[in-house]
Order: structure tokens, then sequence, then C-alpha cells
């Protein structure tokens, strides 16, 4: 009877301590699992042609400790690879059409390349620029995320008209506030050459 007893306790404590470990919470990893050589899509190193209409740019964010963090940084990435890629086109269009109005190529990247210029295409792109897909890898240190995203052509057009259209009413201004016929003359061609430029957009 004795040693009924003392089995019958030692079941007893025994379940205790497995009911114990059983609600017990397991704390997770504080840090991401790395993966072993990570199978990439093919857009991640070479972004894809135009297609149905459609601009493809890539972002490749830093490698953050959230996964949203490293989303946003991809898709803003993104965003400012769309505004370059704007901005280097207008500039080569630019720089061949300066010269049949007599204008100094140096003067038209400084429109260009200034404030205004960035801030209005990067408001057009920030706007119309979808995520159509992501990839990402666990690294030892956070989360690097991947996106392919895709515009309208019909867009870059439009933000294309729209900045040089800006920059024409800016020119005329000048013309009007000109204090030597040189000068007038200047602004008013400078007006001529983004009016040009306003009507050829991106597609012409």
């Amino acid at each position: 009877m004795k040693n009924a007893a003392v089995q019958l306790v030692s079941l007893i404590a025994l379940l205790a301590l497995v009911g114990c470990a059983a609600t017990t919470p397991t704390t997770p990893s504080a840090t991401p699992v790395a993966q072993s050589k990570p199978d990439r899509p093919d857009w991640t190193m070479s972004e894809p042609d135009d297609e149905d209409g459609m601009k493809h740019f890539v972002g490749i964010s830093a490698v953050y400790s959230t996964e949203q963090s490293a989303r946003d940084n991809a898709f803003e990435k993104a965003t400012e690879r769309s505004v370059q890629f704007l901005g280097n086109f207008a500039k080569g269009k630019a720089t061949r059409m300066a010269k049949n109005y007599g204008l100094k190529a140096d003067t038209i990247n400084e429109t260009i390349g200034g404030r205004s210029f960035q801030e209005q295409v990067y408001g057009d792109m920030s706007r119309q620029l979808k995520a159509r897909e992501w990839h990402y890898e666990i690294k030892s240190d956070g989360y690097l995320y991947f996106v392919l995203t895709q515009v309208p052509i019909t867009v870059l057009d439009e933000s294309i008209k729209n900045t040089f259209a800006d920059a024409e009413k800016d020119a005329r201004k000048k013309a009007k506030d000109a204090k030597t016929a040189a000068a007038k003359e200047q602004a008013l061609n400078e007006a001529e050459f983004y009016n040009e430029m306003k009507n050829s957009g991106y597609m012409d």
C-alpha cells in the first residue's frame, strides 16, 4: 500500500512537470534565419523590356530588420530609379535639340536637373508607379527586398510634357521681364525650345 502511494505521488509530480513544459511559450529567434542560395527571378538582375504599354523599374532595398521597412525601401528605390530614367531621357533629348535653338546644353541641363523638375517628376511617378512582383531574401542581419514596378508609358509622356510646359511658362515670363534685347531673345529661344520638347514628349 505504501509503495502504491509513493508511485501515485510520483506520477502526479511528473504530470505537473509535463503540464508546465507544455504551457510555457517558446521565445522566437530575434534574428532572421539566413536562406542558402536564394533563387532570384530574372527581373531582379535585368529590368524587363516595355510590354503592353508599360515601362518597368526595379527597386532593391538595403537590408532591414523588418520586412515592412525593406519593402518600403525597395519601392522608394524603384521610384527614384524611374525619376532618374526620365531625367536622363530628358537631358539626352534636350542636348540633341538645343543646338537648333542656339542654346547651350548646360543651360538646359540646369533646368532639367533642377529641384522643380525633379520634384514634379517624382510626384508623378510616386502616384502612378505600381508594384507588380515582389521577391525577398532573408539575410543573417535582416530582410532584403526586390520589387518589380510598372507604370503606363502614357504617364511618362504626360510627366515630360507637364514639366516642359512649366519650363516654357518660366522662360516666357523671363522674356517679358528681360532688360535687354539680347536677354529677351535668349529667353524666347528657350521658350520655343521647351514648347517643342513639350509637344514631342516621351513617345515621339
